[in-house]
């Protein structure tokens, strides 16, 4: 009987190997070259795969922490394709792309997909990148009045937001 819970343990293990390595090649791809939108749905997709994988199983700080910064590449990449590509798209290609690739931006109280696309077209692609902008900055975008009405707000209740304003 001990070797039927190595070969149930042994599955995880190949398929996380397998998720990994689908993450790398994914990522490799965006590195080596011109990001494509196909590129990025597969780069988001296997990020997607292996942090749910992660999830059933026991995973520390540092591996959530460089699956983060993973996500934010593909989100920063997937956003300066946004900006060349953007205007070839359709309604629904738009809203099916900043449903994937905003989800971090829509994720914050206060901003919708026409905020987001509002956001990504002015290369402001990630929560963190917004909330870095000092308040000046923010009450400066491109935006309509009642977006910053909404934004400045927002962008004002980070608590981070202080720290990052004072050393820009």
């Amino acid at each position: 009987m001990p070797a039927e819970p190595s070969q149930t343990t042994g599955l995880p293990a190949e398929q996380l190997r397998d998720a990994i390595n689908a993450l790398m090649h994914t990522v490799t791809a965006l590195l080596e070259g011109e990001p494509t939108q196909g590129v990025l749905e597969t780069a988001l997709n296997s990020h997607d795969a292996l942090r749910d994988q992660l999830a059933a199983q026991a995973h520390n700080a540092t591996t959530l922490a460089a699956l983060q910064r993973i996500e934010q590449f593909i989100t920063i990449q997937a956003g300066h394709y946004y900006q060349m590509a953007s205007v070839d798209f359709d309604e629904q290609q738009n809203s099916r792309f900043l449903t994937l690739f905003a989800r971090q931006l829509l994720g914050l109280d206060g901003i919708g997909p026409a905020t987001a696309r509002q956001l990504f077209q002015l290369g402001v692609f990630t929560p963190e990148h917004f909330f870095t902008l000092a308040p000046k900055e923010v009450a400066q975008l491109d935006l309509p009045a009642a977006t910053l009405a909404r934004l400045i707000p927002l962008h004002a209740q980070a608590p981070s937001l202080e720290r990052f304003s004072e050393t820009s």
